[in-house]
């Protein structure tokens, strides 16, 4: 009982902390407050832990959660101020058709289920993934008994690739100080709290701009998806940065189609940060496409080259310190050592795009999204007013991503992961939430606020 009032404490500190935050920030009402409440807050954490490691101070509950006790102190002390909400697109009531309420009702169903799958797996199970057991959870379960992020060379401690930023790992440490040993519930379902929450606020932003009916089969057609569904269960950090990109992306739509301020857009470049400490191929997937999107967007748009700048310029801050610490420390920038032989591997051309039709994990998506993007396209080129074309560099990053993908595994040994089926479907679940999310924010809402 006592380790569980522990980890409520330390979740209530985070959520508060994040939700004051995403207040001070965006000035939004508190239910997307709330639901950025944690992803906030695991990047606030892993840049505290990341300056501990730097300096060598132990991870202890005081290291660790007073700085969050005294930055939550800090947001609550100017709090008095009324937040001033950008985002008002709210919903005209209508009446729904039997077509949409059978679109409702199997939305609802799909997300219910995953719900229910992701919360037994990741609370009610240990951690039974390979990966998790060799690397993730186990790297997590090793530094807090050091009370150090572990960075063992070897595996004679069962712990694989110490290369790897640890968004994840950190997060994991901070939800069990306060226990007396190694909690692995507490580990899986802080991860879990994070996902439901990162979800939650793509789907409220989504909302707020094209409506909750759209929104609601936009979230379900991508937390459906039976690959992702399974990494829900947690374990592995492929879910937490699809999750982040997710984030970054639905900011940056915010302010493509408002322009009311740069604040969505700074905060689309704290979520790309993110993703860059929670996996290496974040800054492949992440950082270096969301520069080249701003960069555009800076070309193109004089009135906003400020913003563009000053959210460049965040990005780069908040993601630099992990290369040069990584470089520093003779850490590899990549997975494998082998990931920079560069040529082509014809043989793992089929594979590769029977694995997204034929093998299973992916459901309906692959169906979907190409029949989504000819329809964007389609009604691009007659200038249908149904298109938000405003929206159109999302795709472009969300493509970016896909064909990162297809060269790391045609271009680069990592084909032997295609072939054998392993990586290169966690892999490939990115583009495919970015291509669905970026997808909907394309089709502009109808009068009657249903799509």
């Amino acid at each position: 009982m006592t380790e569980f009032f522990a980890f409520l404490s330390v979740l209530a500190l985070l959520i508060t902390e994040g939700s004051l935050l995403s207040r001070r920030l965006l000035k939004t009402g508190w239910p997307l407050n709330i639901a950025l409440a944690l992803p906030l807050a695991a990047f606030l954490n892993v840049i505290i832990t990341f300056i501990w490691t730097v300096f060598g101070i132990p991870l202890t509950p005081l290291s660790l959660l007073g700085p969050h006790l005294i930055f939550t102190f800090l947001l609550t002390a100017g709090i008095r101020i009324p937040p001033k909400p950008e985002m008002n697109n709210p919903v005209p009531k209508n009446s729904l058709n039997p077509f949409h309420k059978i679109l409702i009702s199997v939305s609802v169903l799909t997300l219910s289920i995953v719900a229910v799958f992701s919360f037994v797996h990741a609370v009610m199970l240990p951690t039974f993934q390979y990966d998790s057991a060799t690397n993730w959870t186990m790297r997590s379960q090793i530094s807090f008994v050091d009370q150090h992020i572990a960075f063992d060379p070897t595996e004679n401690r069962g712990m694989a690739k110490p290369q790897y930023p640890f968004l994840f790992h950190a997060l994991q440490i901070t939800a069990n100080q306060g226990q007396t040993r190694w909690n692995d519930t507490a580990a899986n379902l802080i991860l879990l709290l994070l996902s439901l929450g990162s979800f939650a606020a793509v789907g409220l932003i989504f909302s707020r701009l094209r409506g909750w009916f759209m929104a609601l089969i936009i979230i379900a057609l991508t937390v459906g998806i039976p690959l992702l569904s399974l990494h829900l269960a947690q374990g592995y950090a492929d879910i937490n940065l699809t999750q982040f990109l997710l984030l970054s992306l639905a900011c940056l739509a915010v302010w493509l189609e408002s322009e009311a301020s740069g604040r969505w857009l700074l905060m689309s470049a704290v979520f790309a940060a993110s993703a860059v400490w929670t996996k290496s191929e974040g800054i492949i997937f992440g950082l270096l496409p969301w520069l080249l999107i701003v960069a555009f967007l800076y070309k193109k748009r004089t009135a906003v080259r400020r913003e563009a700048l000053v959210a460049a310029a965040s990005a780069i801050a908040l993601s630099l310190p992990w290369q040069l610490f990584a470089w520093i420390k003779g850490l590899s920038l990549t997975p494998h050592s082998s990931d920079m032989m560069i040529g082509f591997h014809p043989e793992g051309v089929g594979e590769a795009f029977l694995g997204l039709y034929s093998r299973g994990s992916f459901g309906i998506i692959w169906y979907v999204i190409p029949v989504f993007i000819g329809l964007i396209l389609l009604l691009r080129f007659k200038k249908d007013s149904r298109i938000e074309s405003r929206q159109l560099p999302l795709l472009v990053w969300s493509g970016i991503i896909f064909l990162s993908v297809l060269f790391i595994y045609l271009w680069t040994p990592n084909v032997r992961f295609l072939l054998n089926a392993e990586s290169y479907y966690r892999q490939m679940m990115v583009p495919a939430a970015m291509l669905m999310l970026s997808s909907g924010f394309c089709f502009r809402q109808d009068k009657a606020g249903v799509s």
